[in-house]
């Protein structure tokens, strides 16, 4: 059967046909044949890991037009390994994001997406801010730096729709790891689709606390009037099941405790469904990093050393726990128990925090520590 099908594929199809071939034309006849140098000759690219014509397309939408290589969410163990050879050099402590109109946003936002599309690596984050899909953010995170993009990697909440690059974003984060002025700006846009974003510009690096507490606000702000509240704090599960908010909890906290957090650095608080970890890690102090040889590759942890101090480790949290028995709030004051509205008020919370602490009879404490 092979035999006869490269016979049949080695018949030209002018033979089928009833119309006798053309006869070439005199003048063709004296046309010198055309003949191309190799180096003319292009061959069409192939997919790799550091080019992948998806992800270059779904770049176009934010602007960004890869030259190089392009990495969208890279093998943990890769990603670690580009991380250790390209670490972040220093950062700004305390940096607070500025709001900005929308005409010098724009002037800011494409000088650094112009950046990016020359930068030799480029590293995309997709993720979600949310566990549970009633309180899940989609963002994406573009960077010069795979140090970033491996700390994202234990941090930002993996979904389904990763798998799709093209997936909308209400969040869209730009870092630019090194520049002459630092910058830490966003702005809030709804296109002509009705479609809302939040797009932050970070030009030289900054502390990743700070990224991700901006990070959270923008969610907060995005979801409006929402019922769900979202919170900047830890959860805790206590032995006997019950769940506790923690609000300005240490990082000595979080590595003396790692077995009983059920969310650090941000969570949020669905009125109906419970609670669920905004992020899916936390950034715990380098000498309570305990590294872990899992029997499978596929379930291997990477922890990203994030500075000398710090390193940020993946948790496997629960999407949901039950809604928060004790709301705690780390202050000098120590007061004890408070009424809500006090205890909304010293942890600036919202509306939808309030309404939610009174709804499931939540005790609200201050103490001065732990």
């Amino acid at each position: 059967m092979l035999g006869l099908r490269r016979a049949v594929s080695r018949v030209s199809l002018r033979s089928f046909s009833s119309v006798a071939a053309p006869s070439p034309s005199f003048a063709s006849m004296l046309e010198p044949p055309v003949r191309a140098r190799r180096d003319f000759i292009g061959a069409f690219p192939e997919e790799t890991e550091a080019n992948n014509f998806e992800v270059n397309w779904s770049l176009g939408d934010d602007d960004i037009t890869p030259r190089n290589n392009c990495y969208r969410n890279r093998a943990l163990d890769r990603l670690a390994q580009a991380a250790s050879a390209n670490p972040i050099s220093s950062v700004r402590a305390n940096a607070t994001a500025q709001a900005l109109d929308a005409a010098p946003f724009l002037d800011l936002w494409e000088d650094v997406t112009e950046y990016l599309g020359h930068v030799q690596d480029l590293y995309i984050s997709d993720g979600a801010v949310g566990g549970h899909a009633a309180a899940r953010t989609p963002i994406r995170v573009v960077s010069d730096s795979p140090a970033l993009a491996h700390a994202l990697a234990n941090l930002l909440v993996k979904v389904p729709t990763l798998k799709d690059p093209h997936t909308p974003r209400p969040i869209l984060v730009v870092w630019e790891s090194n520049a002459e002025k630092p910058v830490f700006a966003y702005n809030i846009d709804t296109n002509e689709d009705g479609f809302t974003q939040a797009k932050l510009v970070v030009r030289g690096a900054i502390e990743l606390k700070d990224l991700i507490s901006t990070v959270l606000n923008l969610k907060a702000e995005l979801d409006g009037d929402a019922d769900t509240a979202v919170v900047a704090a830890d959860v805790v599960v206590d032995k006997d099941g019950s769940t506790s908010l923690l609000f300005r909890a240490t990082d000595a906290f979080r590595g003396a405790h790692q077995g009983d957090l059920a969310a650090a650095h941000g969570a949020a608080w669905h009125p109906s469904v419970g609670v669920t970890p905004a992020f899916q890690g936390a950034i715990l102090p380098s000498g309570a990093v305990v590294a872990k040889k899992a029997k499978k590759a596929r379930h291997q942890t990477y922890p990203a050393v994030w500075s000398k101090e710090h390193s940020v480790v993946a948790f496997p949290f629960a999407t949901v726990v039950n809604h928060p028995s004790t709301a705690v709030a780390i202050d000098a004051s120590n007061k004890g128990e408070v009424s809500i509205d006090e205890f909304v008020q010293l942890v600036k919370g919202s509306p939808a925090l309030a309404k939610a602490l009174e709804q499931h009879q939540t005790k609200c404490v201050v103490k001065k520590a732990l």
